[in-house]
């Protein structure tokens, strides 16, 4: 029998992914419990995955890094990473041995892993089941897909691209190409800013916790996009520094930091940044396909979790160094004594 709960051997789909995570928490209750932090647009569970050596305590004590996947329904490549990562810093965990060079009790003992793996799942539905498997099909059929079909597919049910309809203070500005300032398949900021439920579900979650670091995962392209001129003064070279150890020790490649908000603006890195006033990094997961389509699924274990499997402890660990040089005494004492 294995030790391990989730299967990436090929595509893994949504109903899987809710039962896995009870499996999950069932199985390490002691460390790891899930939250419905929201309701997409068709009413599915937004779910988080806590991994905690305090159990239910004050998540207010100690550093804490926020993991996200799937805000983009094609990409769920991201999806699967977060739910492997889930199972198998768990069983390391509670086995207390080593993966790859981190003592993971160690660092979830100094560290709270916060996981949301599946951000939009409406869109996940969408690409592995069809437009006609959606509660809101009858506006959905009527929309442009960007592509050859329904798996091409990036927004939520409502056809909005959660990635640009965050509120960082951009939204005003933020371009839409030609053809996307309507509902579509992907590139639609919305009417308003953080218009959605997805996106209300995000940033509630975020101003509820006080997360040192954020990482949202994405496909295509191994590489990592990591500051935006708006915010990276702030950092005082604190987010470089981590970038470059990224980059050191893994594939995914240093870009440019984001210089033209009416191309960068809205993303939830972008709002992290901007109104938490943390870190954040948006890691583009697997080799880049042309068109945007990630690779198959069956593809996850060769191009992904190979690679990536230990970025989740790096960055926990790099979030109690954010904690540690941003943090004054004043807020520890604060968060402390709450």
């Amino acid at each position: 029998m294995s030790n391990f709960v989730v299967d990436t051997s090929n595509t893994y789909f949504l109903n899987d992914i809710y039962k896995d995570i009870d499996i999950l928490c069932n199985k390490y209750s002691e460390f790891l419990s899930k939250e419905i932090i929201g309701k997409s647009v068709e009413g599915r569970d937004i779910v988080a995955v806590r991994m905690s050596s305090d159990g239910n305590s004050n998540h207010m004590k100690k550093p804490s890094v926020l993991l996200t996947g799937g805000i983009h329904a094609r990409e769920d490549f991201s999806v699967m990473l977060c739910m492997k990562m889930i199972d198998y810093y768990s069983y390391y965990y509670n086995e207390e041995k080593q993966f790859e060079s981190y003592y993971i009790r160690k660092i979830v003992n100094d560290v709270d892993i916060y996981f949301v793996p599946v951000s939009n799942p409406d869109g996940l539905n969408i690409i592995h089941n069809g437009l006609e498997s959606s509660l809101n099909y009858p506006q959905l059929k009527d929309m442009k897909i960007w592509g050859e079909n329904h798996t091409y597919w990036k927004a939520n049910a409502n056809g909005v691209d959660l990635n640009k309809n965050f509120d960082d203070g951009n939204w005003d500005i933020r371009t839409c190409v030609p053809g996307t300032d309507v509902p579509c398949s992907d590139r639609f900021k919305g009417y308003t800013p953080n218009s959605e439920p997805e996106t209300k579900a995000l940033v509630s979650f975020c101003n509820n916790h006080n997360f040192s670091l954020m990482v949202s995962y994405h496909c295509s392209g191994n590489c990592t996009f990591w500051a935006d001129s708006g915010t990276h003064n702030m950092f005082n070279g604190l987010d470089e520094k981590i970038m470059n150890e990224l980059n050191e020790k893994y594939i995914y490649r240093k870009t440019k930091i984001s210089t033209n908000p009416k191309i960068y603006g809205c993303g939830f890195e972008n709002w992290f940044r901007a109104k938490m006033k943390r870190p954040a990094f948006c890691i583009e997961l697997s080799p880049f396909v042309e068109g945007g389509k990630q690779h198959p699924d069956s593809m996850f274990d060769e191009l992904v979790w190979q690679y990536a499997k230990s970025t989740g402890l790096f960055f926990a660990e790099k979030a109690k160094e954010v904690y540690n040089e941003i943090y004054s005494d004043v807020e520890k004492y604060a968060a402390l004594t709450e």
